[in-house]
């Protein structure tokens, strides 16, 4: 019984070496389960299902997703300080107009620990390919508010977009993560 399972056993590191490889090569974004989106009225209310690691912190990113922000100069990976960072949604989302807002909130009194925060965003398709770049846009204590249109922009309907976005301040790192937004024409 023990011999069948040796070449099973030997097999599993090519395997895992090739599923790296792929990734490497064909990056595609996982939206994760469910349709994959946080949905938002247009007044940006929660409204249907909720994506929880959509408008989030993300601990760590891979190549791909850092190569988004090749001109930011921090560790991307490095220690955030999501004490001073407030929230961060786009609504309405699924967007029936094909038009949206991205809007970032800073920690209620905190409008950047060593000087003003500066917030960056990329919108990409699945291929992590950038269609829409906000930024380097300065965040005040009363916030910031983007609208972005999906056709001008060359959207799809009907494909999920992954919004990254990172927040940084005169001593790095203070917040980054990602959400996950669709347009579905009427």
């Amino acid at each position: 019984m023990r011999r069948r399972f040796i070449p099973l056993l030997l097999l599993l590191p090519t395997l895992s070496l090739w599923s790296c490889s792929t990734s490497d090569t064909n990056p595609i974004v996982d939206f994760g389960e469910g349709e994959g989106i946080t949905y938002r009225e247009v007044n940006n209310f929660p409204v249907g299902p909720h994506d929880y690691t959509d408008w989030t912190t993300d601990a760590t990113w891979n190549k791909q997703e850092r190569a988004l922000f090749a001109d930011v100069n921090v560790d991307l990976n490095g220690a955030q300080r999501t004490a001073l960072f407030g929230e961060t949604t786009v609504y309405p989302n699924p967007t029936r107009s094909g038009r949206a807002k991205w809007s970032v909130w800073p920690r209620n009194g905190s409008s950047g620990s060593a000087g003003p925060f500066t917030v960056r965003g990329v919108l990409v398709n699945r291929q992590y390919q950038s269609m829409v770049r906000f930024g380097p846009l300065p965040l005040t204590a009363n916030g910031l508010s983007a609208e972005f249109s999906y056709t001008q922009a060359g959207l799809s309907p009907r494909e999920l977009y992954r919004l990254y976005y990172v927040v940084t301040d005169a001593s790095g790192l203070v917040y980054k993560g990602h959400g996950d937004v669709r347009y579905d024409p009427q």
